[in-house]
């Protein structure tokens, strides 16, 4: 059997994104703490993987629009941050692949900088043969908050892979796998699957405001390749957000 770990949208540098400990301070929010003990219990438990596969946004970026939600604006700390989170996981082999522009590119691709710092490449689209099943990764997908809509976005990207293969002869993927979204999804037709990978960062940032985010997860996927098959296991971390709604009287 083997075990592939994909991990994405860690957003580093955003005060709710995945920290480590020595970069907590008095701004720091009360979430860090038990997101980050979360997340090293999973870790424990997932153990040693075979490939470990990082799908893109792992630092905020310099904030292009806003910086009130950032821990530090200094991206060369943010991938500091972010190798610091990731450097530990035993893996075999690590892959990269590059996030939104937005976060992830300015006077270079701050992405680039992780990805020498844990001697792995990094690309704009993924493509491995895990034991003869093939994955394709890419950071981008297109977001839908209506329920139903959340499947349609998730298999567009299974069909341009599949018109994709038919243009530029190649094999099209048994698992194809995108992040971005923030939400967790995993569809199975019986020939392949498509997943959308959860996030590591706390939906009450400014970005979040636009989100319905009782379709948010935070979490991680562990993909189990065996004689063919493809086990998909969603590591997610508890998360209940309550809001106090009252209507203000006038």
């Amino acid at each position: 059997m083997k075990r592939l770990l994909a991990i994405g949208d860690t957003h580093c540098g955003n005060l709710l994104g995945l920290t480590p400990p020595a970069w907590w301070n008095d701004r720091t929010p009360p979430t860090q703490r038990p997101m980050w003990e979360w997340y090293a219990k999973e870790l424990a438990t997932i153990g040693p993987v075979d490939v470990l596969v990082l799908n893109g946004d792992l630092v905020d970026g310099e904030g292009k629009k806003e910086t009130i939600g950032l821990l530090t604006t200094d991206v060369d700390e943010q991938a500091e941050m972010a190798v610091a989170c990731l450097k530990d996981i035993v893996a075999k082999k690590r892959f990269l692949t590059y996030g939104t522009p937005f976060h992830t590119v300015g006077s270079s691709s701050y992405e680039k900088r992780i990805a020498d710092a844990l001697n792995s490449p990094v690309s704009a689209t993924l493509m491995l043969d895990v034991d003869g099943m093939k994955f394709n990764f890419r950071h981008v997908a297109g977001r839908s908050d209506v329920p139903y809509g959340q499947g349609t976005q998730l298999y567009k990207e299974v069909v341009r892979d599949m018109l994709q293969s038919v243009i530029e002869e190649y094999s099209c993927a048994d698992v194809v796998v995108r992040s971005h979204v923030h939400y967790y999804l995993h569809m199975d037709d019986g020939d392949r699957h498509a997943v959308s990978l959860p996030c590591l960062q706390v939906p009450e940032s400014v970005f979040a405001r636009g989100l319905r985010t009782m379709y948010y997860r935070l979490g991680m996927v562990l993909f189990l390749v065996d004689d063919g098959q493809v086990t998909v296991e969603l590591h997610k971390m508890p998360l209940k957000i309550v809001r106090r709604r009252e209507y203000v009287k006038v």
